[in-house]
């Protein structure tokens, strides 16, 4: 089942780990070629292996001056013109390496060696960390070879030494020991890493065709794909200069900006143009724009040169086309003079669409594309945003027929969204992407980069009603509006509540109202009837008794007997009976104050009593309805009754007052007389209906009543009951039928 792999994938399914396999004594050698085949997924599974080859490159670490163990990087073993990294650092990191490690600081390059270790997936392709090593000897390297520049630039060419012609167009500081440099093939670029030495200076190759001698590598993304080829270059000689820049960078061919990038026979040169014109955009060390007439280029420099708009500026540099339109990049720049700064033309995307097609169908416009050129858009903001991570604000205008995207660095000042602005800045189109057309790729986008603050003008002001507070208003009114139903969804029930115990408590009114004046009725039957029978029965029995008396004896011979004792007794009924009339008969309920109707009373039960009543009343007291005074009135001839023939007192105090701005009544009824001890009073049970009945008309009236005592202290009595709107309209004449 295993016959179709390699020797040293069978040895790794056989015994090989993921971290430090065991490693076999008998290990076949494996040709370096075939380990750069080797697929990717099966890499990763970190087979055990020998390999044998020579020391191409020694790496950065492994090569610097102070050499230590704790520099240890990586080295390029060849075989067969082919190489593979071998990572020295991951062996030590992950436990791979067996020996001692100082043996790493002895390589160099052209030391043919012999290792043993395990395969790894590496960043891009196969690389190899070794467990052992084992030094044989010196042997020379071949030369390195041309290779196609479809090979360098597909990466096809990784880990191998070539040879490879171009012109140096610029210089990056990669590191404190390293120069990145870009090299220009003519079909494409790569980078090259230079040591940073005099021989490598940026004045000596900037601009020089050259011919390069190194290790082919790839530059490659976080996904582990090709980006571009790279050539390690270690030595001085290994970079010959075929053709010197000239000595004045200025003195390169100059052109128009509209000719910048114009057919040649020759091609597109690779070597340094110049252009000039009117700066219309800078940012120091980065990029500026320069405009003459309808046509503008952008160029890169790093000049920290201080330049301001309407300044002439000459640039020279090499031909960009990464950006749809030509540009410069690697660019010096120089100030020549000054002219009056290219207005702003005012253009839309509808207008850059509408010069498309005029070009498009080889017919002239007024602007040949606008991109670069200083123009300006008129829209309404609709959003601001940022400072982002790039120093930038984002202002996005609705402009009618697109949005525009404005570039800010710095403050905006007060911008509102929904402001009508005009916003004056460098026009930058936005393509559809390549491969759609042959000719004219069509521009999709308008945006703006500004330049300050006073590159944006407020047309107006907006409206107050923006569609987040038209939202905000209308979501206000629904809130309020729910509130409002919820709230006379309550109300309704509150009502509904409060009337049924309005009725229900008028009703119990009413029918108190009702129950009084039957009472009153009856009372006055009562008392018609006992005055029209039996007192008048009881008065002809006492006319009766004191005539037999008459006849009987001589006025002078009449000595006390029975019928005087009779007489006497018949006397005392006629005179209860009389009170109890007058009680059931004569509530004063006519009064047009309660207080003269309580003083009334007073005087008749006091009538004939040893003792001293005394009414205390406010300044002003509300109204009573017939019903309610009827009852206060029952109740205070009984507390008063009570009082007098119970518990022997020699004042009582009768005290009327109101409470709760005059929705309370209450009335007092005091004694200074013997008292009593509170439960101890006879009751219904002993016949006595006093107190029960003065509870229930309290009651009847939705109040209450409450008695306080101890013996030798007096006996007080209160009664509080609460008075209505509509009392009056419940109570009826004291003496309708």
């Amino acid at each position: 089942m295993l016959t179709g792999l390699p020797s040293f994938l069978l040895l790794a399914c056989l015994g090989g780990g993921l971290c430090c396999p065991a490693l076999a004594e008998d290990l076949p050698l494996t040709p370096i070629p075939e380990l750069l085949a080797t697929p990717r997924v099966e890499a990763a599974k970190r087979p055990a292996i020998k390999v044998r080859g020579t020391i191409s490159l020694i790496g950065e670490g492994l090569a610097s001056p102070a050499k230590n163990p704790a520099s240890l990087a990586s080295f390029c073993l060849e075989e067969n013109e082919t190489g593979i990294w071998v990572s020295v650092s991951t062996a030590l990191r992950e436990g791979v390496w067996q020996g001692n490690r100082e043996i790493f600081l002895t390589l160099h390059e052209g030391m043919e060696i012999e290792m043993e270790g395990v395969l790894d997936a590496g960043a891009f392709a196969p690389i190899f960390l070794p467990a052992r090593l084992s030094v044989i000897g010196e042997k020379p390297l071949p030369p390195a070879k041309a290779v196609s520049l479809f090979r360098l630039m597909s990466g096809a060419a990784d880990v191998q030494r070539v040879v490879v012609m171009g012109v140096v167009q610029s210089f990056v500081e990669e590191n404190d020991s390293r120069w990145l440099v870009k090299v220009e093939t003519g079909l494409g670029h790569f980078l090259a890493r230079l040591p940073r030495t005099p021989a490598f200076d940026p004045a000596r190759l900037l601009d020089a065709e050259v011919k390069m001698t190194g290790l082919a590598a790839v530059s490659r993304n976080w996904r582990s794909e090709f980006v571009c080829p790279r050539l390690i270059i270690s030595h001085e000689q290994d970079v010959e200069i075929l053709r010197i820049p000239p000595p004045d960078a200025f003195a390169a061919l100059k052109l128009p900006l509209s000719a910048l990038d114009a057919y040649s026979p020759k091609g597109r040169p690779r070597h340094r143009r110049r252009i000039e014109g009117t700066l219309t955009y800078y940012v120091p060390g980065s990029f500026l724009f320069l405009q003459e007439g309808n046509c503008a280029v952008r160029v890169e420099s790093s000049s920290p040169l201080v330049l301001t708009p309407g300044d002439r500026v000459e640039a020279t540099g090499f031909i960009d086309t990464r950006r749809n339109v030509a540009g410069l990049s690697g660019a010096l720049i120089r100030r020549t003079g000054t002219a009056v700064a290219p207005a702003a033309v005012p253009i839309n995307m509808s207008e850059i669409s509408g010069i498309f097609a005029l070009m498009k169908a080889g017919r002239t416009a007024r602007l040949p594309g606008c991109d670069g050129l200083l123009v300006s858009v008129r829209g309404k903001l609709l959003s601001l945003q940022g400072p982002a991570a790039d120093g930038l604000q984002r202002l996005e205008l609705d402009c009618g027929d697109a949005i525009t995207t404005a570039f800010l660095k710095g403050p905006t000042g007060a911008l509102l969204p929904g402001s009508q602005l005009q916003a004056s800045g460098i026009a930058t189109l936005q393509y559809a992407p390549g491969g759609q057309t042959a000719n004219f790729t069509e521009p999709l986008r308008l945006d703006l980069l500004l330049r300050d603050v006073s590159d944006i003008k407020v047309l107006s002001a907006p409206s107050w009603w923006t569609t987040t507070r038209i939202w905000s208003a209308l979501l206000g009114v629904l809130a309020l509006a729910a509130v409002i139903l919820t709230w006379a969804v309550l109300l309704r029930r509150t009502v509904a509540r409060q009337t049924r115990l309005l009725a229900q408590e008028m009703r119990g009114r009413r029918d108190a109202a009702v129950e009084f004046q039957a009472a009153l009725r009856e009372r006055s039957r009562l008392a018609a009837n006992l005055h029209d029978t039996v007192l008048q029965t009881m008065t002809g029995i006492g006319y009766q008794i004191e005539a037999c008396e008459a006849e009987s004896l001589p006025e002078a011979e009449r000595p006390a007997n029975y019928l005087e004792t009779a007489r006497r007794m018949v006397q005392r009924g006629q005179e209860d009976l009389r009170n109890s009339v007058w009680a059931l008969r004569a509530l004063p309920l006519n009064e047009r104050d309660f207080a003269d109707a309580v003083r009334r009373v007073a005087r008749q039960i006091s009538a004939g009593h040893p003792v001293e009543i005394l009414v205390e009343r406010p300044a002003a007291l509300p109204p009573l309805a017939d019903f309610i005074a009827g009852n206060l009135l029952l109740i205070v001839q009984e507390a008063t009754h009570n009082a007098l023939k119970h518990a022997k007192p020699t004042k009582v105090r009768i005290s009327l007052s109101s409470m709760d701005s005059g929705q309370r009544f209450r009335l007092t009824v005091h004694d200074d007389g013997r008292g009593f001890l509170p439960g101890s009073q006879p009751g219904i049970e002993e016949g006595h209906f006093g107190l029960e009945g003065m509870r229930e008309r309290a009651e009847r009236l939705d109040g209450t009543l409450k008695i306080t005592s101890d013996p030798g202290t007096g006996t007080s009595l209160t009664v509080e009951v609460p008075l209505r709107p509509f009392d009056h309209d419940l109570a009826e004449p004291a003496g309708s039928a």
